[in-house]
């Protein structure tokens, strides 16, 4: 959970941050959550009502894709960053072109 720099109540936005080697990178997940209800060890909110037991569905969701891109990464011998993590989770892959492809 990230709070706005002037927060002063309601939800604040949760974001996902990837470390690799010291380097971070945050995604947003586009969702948010009270703050007295997110425990911040777990990374999850607390409680046992619907909402709160979809939003931690989800974020359990991202963290399985994220390592899924992780393994995908590690299997084409890319170099492993957390830029790259998130440039592919989030479709921004790199266009490589070589000149005979231009041709």
């Amino acid at each position: 959970m990230k709070k706005p720099k002037y927060y002063k109540s309601g939800p604040a936005p949760i974001y996902i941050r990837i470390t690799v080697d010291g380097k971070r990178a945050e995604i947003s997940t586009g969702r948010d959550c009270e703050p007295s209800r997110w425990n911040a060890q777990a990374g999850r909110a607390n409680g046992t009502k619907e909402d709160v037991r979809t939003l931690n569905a989800y974020l359990n969701e991202l963290q399985m894709k994220l390592h899924e891109v992780h393994r995908q990464l590690i299997e084409e011998d890319a170099v492993i960053s957390a830029d790259a993590i998130r440039n592919k989770f989030s479709g921004k892959g790199e266009m490589t072109r070589n000149l005979i492809e231009i041709f």
